[in-house]
């Protein structure tokens, strides 16, 4: 049966009301099915900190008490807690003869070896610029001193590093640093000690 024609020209009037409501919201509708995209500038950081670094130093101690410069070595972990700040754990050990017993106070005619040791934990400043780094730090911990012939004992410390640090890759460096040591006597008082010593940071 075939409509009436009020009702085909009523019909055609609605779809032509409703056509651009219809378009927009298909309009809309796509674009919001599109992924959004998100420009990302990506920056390079050269001056990024390693988390971890493991240094391995060689070098010579010099101290009031004996006169001498021991050959020692060194190794220190330290650990990221700023950008700019560092903690530190490290082990130290000195080998060689002294001809003075604890205080220098007296020469004695015979040589004899001695043994210096340290054990510290210690927080480090560093300056994060790329290539060189410059850093001042403080240390505490135990000194252990042994003797030939002697009294074998440990006491406490108090250290100042200072050092230079020269970038070659993002994991390894090498650096340089002079560390004044504040040393306990086992009479009392204190002796100064320097370790001055180079090696080689890697980042682990």
């Amino acid at each position: 049966m075939s409509l009436p024609s009020p009702t085909i020209t009523l019909a055609a009037l609605c779809a032509l009301a409703l056509a651009p409501s219809l378009v927009q919201s298909q309009s809309t509708r796509g674009r919001d099915t599109r992924p959004t995209r998100t420009i990302r500038l990506s920056v390079e950081r050269h001056d990024r900190m390693p988390d971890r670094e493991i240094t391995m130093s060689v070098g010579a101690l010099r101290s009031n008490d004996d006169d001498e410069n021991l050959p020692m070595a060194a190794i220190r972990t330290d650990w990221r807690l700023r950008r700019w700040l560092r903690s530190e754990l490290g082990v130290s050990y000195a080998v060689g003869s002294t001809e003075r017993p604890e205080g220098g106070a007296v020469i004695s005619p015979d040589s004899k070896s001695l043994m210096i040791g340290s054990a510290t934990v210690g927080l480090r400043a560093e300056l994060p610029t790329r290539y060189v780094r410059p850093y001042v730090g403080v240390a505490a911990g135990l000194a252990y001193r042994d003797e030939e012939d002697g009294a074998r004992y440990a006491r406490t410390m108090l250290a100042f590093p200072t050092g230079l640090r020269l970038t070659l890759s993002d994991r390894v460096s090498l650096r340089a640093e002079a560390r004044w040591r504040f040393d306990q006597r086992r009479s009392g008082g204190e002796t100064v000690r320097v370790e001055q010593t180079g090696g080689l940071s890697i980042v682990f």
